[in-house]
């Protein structure tokens, strides 16, 4: 599959490629103004409250299909745009509407177990999305790669976060609760990924070169 890069290096190992569009939403909106940017914003958010319903219960931080959002994210608007996409949906959630998981909001699930992962997403998102606006991302490869990337950035946070809210419970303890029941679903979600987000560049392609 060939794409039209400006001459960049890949992140999986010095490839090269011609970069048009820094982000998948710069590749299928080539016209946008403020209107279009404001409701591709509102609609990240919805997205990814959409996303934070879809939950098999655990205790105390639930699966849900957030971080493949996330992810869509990064790779839709890059590091400005999807960072204050999740800015959006944190406030939203803050000021009680019920975007996060099991519909919850409110500073309680910011600074309750979940919330290292809602924080961890903002980061994901920017750091993501900045590798997406450099050019990487394009093949299964470097998505595979920055996906393991961005979710380790993901349990990264969370860790501290659990940590935070159960200071008294060793390390393997916290990596019970908060990482190794999510491994297989983002495995999961990873393969999606790579299978989707390749498809997604080469539509943008033919749209431009339509």
């Amino acid at each position: 599959m060939t794409y039209k890069y400006n001459t960049i290096l890949s992140i999986h190992g010095g490839d090269k490629m011609e970069h048009i569009h820094k982000t998948l939403y710069e590749a299928f909106f080539k016209q946008r103004n403020i209107f279009i940017d404001i409701s591709m914003l509102l609609m990240g958010v919805i997205s990814l409250a959409f996303l934070s319903q879809l939950v098999i219960p655990l205790w105390p931080v639930p699966i849900t299909g957030q971080t493949f959002g996330i992810f869509l994210i990064a790779f839709w608007f890059g590091s400005k745009k999807g960072a204050l996409t999740i800015g959006l949906y944190m406030l939203a959630g803050f000021l009680g509407f019920g975007v996060f998981a099991k519909q919850g909001s409110g500073l309680a699930v910011l600074i309750g177990p979940s919330g290292g992962y809602i924080f961890g997403f903002l980061v994901t998102v920017f750091l993501v999305g900045y590798f997406i606006e450099k050019g990487y991302g394009r093949t299964r490869k470097s998505i595979l790669t920055i996906m393991v990337f961005g979710n380790l950035i993901i349990y990264t946070f969370g860790i501290i976060g659990l940590w935070a809210n159960f200071p008294t419970v060793g390390l393997w303890k916290i990596l019970m609760m908060g990482v190794i029941p999510f491994l297989i679903g983002d495995a999961v979600k990873i393969i999606a990924a790579v299978g989707l987000f390749p498809h997604l560049w080469k539509g943008a392609e033919k749209i431009n070169n339509g």
